[in-house]
């Protein structure tokens, strides 16, 4: 590990059977050589890798024990481990290949053929896509539907000076109207004009 540390590349480590401590000893050694280029793969060492001993939770517990990238040796046959690696943070996703399973060897039994590998790719690709990030702001096409959105409406003819009551004003969509937030303080407060039925309440039109 030394070794390879010296040479100032990233370094990609598979956990493997390592315990806790002999992951903090790799690290602590890789970075006494001056190299943070630390990439530590979640792996379970059996062949195939069962389902119930994946536990791909480790994968973001690794990233913010040691402080490094982590990722997922897999050796599982099922591709959606994979793609759920990469939904709970895996940057990495290391993965055996074989270009007929008929050619045989040690590693046929859990190795990706060709469309295999690339509908993995492909849904890992779709699954980082629409992780996209941390946002509360409104896409473009959502935009498009604020008027599924509620707002307060005018339900009933009012005449200039009656009281907004639950009868003539209500929730509706669309929601072009006064924000629902404001409904209860509505309530009793008069109009300044008559107020045709279908249109959305603004403060304005209030007092």
């Amino acid at each position: 590990i030394k070794h390879v540390a010296r040479l100032g590349k990233p370094i990609m480590v598979s956990t493997g059977v390592a315990t806790s401590a002999d992951i903090e000893l790799a690290v602590q050694t890789i970075r006494g050589q001056k190299n943070d280029q630390i990439i530590l793969l979640k792996c379970t060492s059996a062949y195939p890798a069962p389902l119930n001993e994946m536990n791909l939770n480790t994968i973001p517990d690794l990233a913010k024990r040691f402080g490094v990238v982590s990722g997922l040796s897999d050796h599982s046959m099922n591709p959606n481990v994979a793609v759920a690696a990469v939904a709970v943070g895996a940057k990495v996703i290391e993965k055996h290949f074989i270009l007929d399973r008929n050619l045989g060897g040690p590693d046929v039994e859990f190795s990706l053929e060709p469309a295999e590998l690339k509908a993995m790719v492909k849904a890992i690709r779709e699954t980082e896509e629409a992780l996209g990030e941390v946002t509360y702001e409104l896409g473009e096409k959502t935009k498009k539907h604020l008027f599924a959105m509620r707002s307060i409406f005018v339900a009933e003819d009012i005449r200039k000076g009656e009281k907004l009551t639950k009868k003539n004003v209500r929730v509706v969509r669309p929601g072009n109207g006064l924000h629902p937030k404001h409904y209860e303080e509505i309530l009793d407060k008069v109009a300044k004009n008559d107020l045709k039925k279908g249109t959305p309440l603004e403060m304005s039109m209030i007092g």
